[in-house]
């Protein structure tokens, strides 16, 4: 049983029972603060297996994002189609994720990084930012997730992923294996083996249309979590969705999460 997954599973019951509600611009949801979420690369993927779970658009998304995506377009090459709601009219995005990692006011922070994980692995400031102030009224949609810190101990890689606002059915299972690629990618361009991943959201949330789903999905008993290939890296900007392959998912019937538009 996933230890993982077990746990991501009491807390979408614990925000259900002691969510406080609110009301959003998205509609009604019930809401816990500061919740984490922790796996190990080394135990396996960390893929829901109480619901059927499409992976290959996530890790598509960050085959995106790590080209800088400046168009609807090339979400979509890699399989992706969330960010479809977000887009102009003319198919244009304007986003911090990816662009600011590449470019924040003339930084390459990836590359900062992956340096003094060869040069300099204990190093206290791997950090990764996405979340630039003076951007905010320009772009789509403010990041959710916004900071990626790094820490090693010469041969190993942790991460350390924050972010403000997380929907726990939906966007949380994506993040976990957004993070993973991540991790894994900076891991074997540094030459180390990607470990621990922890994850902090600030708010954690479930939307009322999901409540009664996530009563049935606490429900069922995890399967134990994948495993998995990596395909060793070529550059900070070569992923693509392939490089990653899940082996032995075990999982039960699909849940519709669906909001209404």
């Amino acid at each position: 049983m996933s230890t993982f997954e077990t746990n991501y599973l009491a807390d979408a019951l614990h925000i259900i029972k002691n969510g406080h509600e609110r009301q959003t611009r998205n509609g009604l949801t019930k809401s816990i603060s500061f919740l984490d979420v922790s796996f190990d690369l080394q135990d396996g993927l960390p893929l829901l297996t109480t619901r059927k779970s499409h992976y290959k658009g996530v890790f598509g998304e960050y085959a995106a994002l790590i080209r800088g995506p400046k168009h609807i377009d090339d979400f979509t090459r890699f399989g992706c189609n969330f960010w479809k709601k977000w887009a102009k009219p003319d198919g244009t995005i304007n986003l911090d994720y990816g662009n600011a990692w590449r470019d924040f006011h003339g930084v390459n922070q990836m590359e900062t990084v992956l340096d003094l994980l060869k040069n300099d692995p204990f190093d206290r400031r791997m950090l990764i930012t996405g979340w630039d102030p003076s951007n905010l009224k320009n772009i789509d949609l403010p990041c959710c997730h916004y900071s990626y810190q790094f820490w090693s101990d010469g041969e190993h890689l942790d991460m350390l992923w924050t972010q403000r606002s997380g929907d726990w059915m939906i966007g949380v299972p994506a993040d976990a294996l957004l993070a993973s690629a991540m991790t894994l990618c900076f891991a074997s361009l540094a030459g180390l083996k990607a470990r621990r991943v922890k994850m902090m959201i600030g708010d954690a949330h479930i939307y009322e249309p999901h409540w009664e789903a996530t009563e049935l999905q606490v429900s069922r008993v995890p399967f134990q979590m994948p495993t998995y290939s990596f395909k060793k890296q070529e550059s900070l900007y070569s992923f693509v969705p392939e490089d990653i392959t899940v082996n032995e998912y075990e999982h039960h019937d699909a849940i519709s999460y669906l909001l209404k538009e």
